[in-house]
């Protein structure tokens, strides 16, 4: 009897310990998280005179997940703003993408509340890094996470000012792009 009762406790103190380590660590249970289905990035800017609302979008971005911290990078001959002559600008004379290809975005994996239940959504601000002209700069993310069947659909926005980053001010026939941008990304991640 005092056996069994031995047991009983033990069993039980082991079964604490496991529900313990998987609910402080929640990187564990989403380790090697990979971009799935149809992505989406948009860019958005305003320019002057006048109201001037542009928008790039791609559907290119690729993700790696190193176990704590999730990176994501958007090529940028990817986005398009549907005028050629306003992405070509973009690309040669402000980005420069032959020198900086790619508009990268990283952040702790930890920062996020992920949701544990199918369908569940959780919401929160994180704080992460934004990489475009090869400069880093911090921004605060707002995101919303559901839980999936193979993982999460993810939407967050940010904004972001370019000339941190060392792009010169967009200008061109009279308008002067807003060095004051936004962006706005949905994905869905899946478990690797």
């Amino acid at each position: 009897m005092i056996r069994s009762a031995l047991l009983a406790r033990r069993a039980a103190f082991a079964a604490a310990l496991v529900g313990l380590s998987l609910s402080l660590a929640p990187g564990l249970a989403h380790a090697g998280m990979t971009v799935s289905g149809k992505p989406k990035i948009s860019f958005f800017a305003t320019g002057s005179p006048g109201f001037l609302d542009i928008e790039g979008e791609s559907s290119t971005i690729t993700g790696t997940d190193d176990g704590t911290r999730l990176s994501f990078a958007v090529p940028m001959t990817s986005v398009s703003t549907g005028i050629d002559l306003r992405d070509g600008h973009m690309n040669n004379e402000y980005v420069k993408v032959a020198q900086f290809p790619n508009a990268t975005f990283s952040l702790a994996k930890a920062d996020v509340k992920w949701p544990a239940v199918l369908a569940e959504s959780t919401t929160g601000t994180v704080k992460g890094t934004f990489n475009v002209h090869g400069v880093d700069q911090p921004v605060d993310v707002t995101y919303t996470a559901k839980k999936s069947k193979t993982g999460y659909r993810v939407t967050a926005k940010f904004s972001f000012d370019v000339s941190a980053h060392g792009i010169a001010i967009p200008s061109y026939l009279g308008i002067t792009v807003d060095p004051k941008m936004k962006a706005d990304v949905q994905v869905d991640l899946v478990d690797g």
